[in-house]
């Protein structure tokens, strides 16, 4: 009885020693894909602030300026619908000598399809005029239907390089991919991507051959800075012994 008791026992550890070799084994692989893409939306911020002891002269003088401003940006072919007001403010500080001094801000915000020729006239337009206390931010973004078919692309690169990996590793270990237990995906973001924008057609040629004698600058030789996107892929893969 003992010796078809020891024999049961052995037979049961070899089958179950056999099952974890065939299905409880894996092999985890790592695709990591990137790729830089040019932004293709870009915006100016433009802020102008004006100070003066009477409240009405300086919200006066705010509304010159901006008045300007928004000739200069119609000059360039940007049309109403590009030009959003972002804030509007009216402040005062009290002196010493119990004088108040107000001051009135305003901030446009300018958003366009990517264009150096457009930045290049915007620029050139600012210097002609020569605004007074304003502030300008430049900036670009990437859409998001650019970001969008630009991860599916990063992730099938990925995915493709984490099963080479995989397959590399197998072969060194001499064993054989059998199913895929498990796929994750990590995105890398280090930079906001902005909604595609509907802007109106910006006409250049009536504003460039006027400015072909001025001082140009950098984005007249220059590109913008390009985005990096990055997709990392990990995949188990569920190994036998070959």
């Amino acid at each position: 009885m003992k010796k078809h008791l020891t024999i049961l026992a052995f037979v049961l550890l070899t089958f179950n020693s056999f099952s974890q070799n065939k299905t409880g084994n894996e092999i985890t692989a790592e695709g990591i894909a990137k790729m830089k893409v040019k932004p293709d939306l870009a915006s100016f911020r433009i802020s102008v602030s004006k100070r003066n002891l009477v409240e009405k002269i300086s919200i006066k003088e705010l509304n010159e300026e901006i008045e300007k401003v928004q000739k200069l940006l119609l000059r360039i072919g940007f049309t109403e619908k590009n030009i959003k007001i972002s804030e509007y403010k009216v402040s005062s500080d009290e002196h010493n000598d119990n004088k108040k001094e107000y001051t009135s801000e305003n901030t446009l915000v300018v958003e366009f399809a990517l264009d150096n020729k457009i930045i290049e006239a915007f620029y050139q337009e600012i210097q002609n005029e020569n605004l007074k206390d304003s502030d300008i931010d430049f900036e670009t973004q990437v859409s998001d239907q650019l970001e969008k078919t630009t991860r599916q692309n990063l992730v099938k690169i990925a995915i493709g390089e984490a099963k080479s990996n995989a397959e590399n590793i197998a072969n060194a270990l001499e064993v054989k991919l059998l199913n895929v237990k498990q796929v994750s995906k990590f995105t890398m973001r280090d930079f906001e991507s902005a909604s595609m924008m509907k802007v109106s057609e910006i006409k250049m040629g009536k504003v460039m051959p006027a400015m072909a004698s001025n001082q140009k600058t950098s984005f007249d030789k220059f590109d913008v800075e390009e985005k990096e996107l990055e997709e990392t892929i990990t995949i188990v893969y569920e190994i036998i012994n070959k």
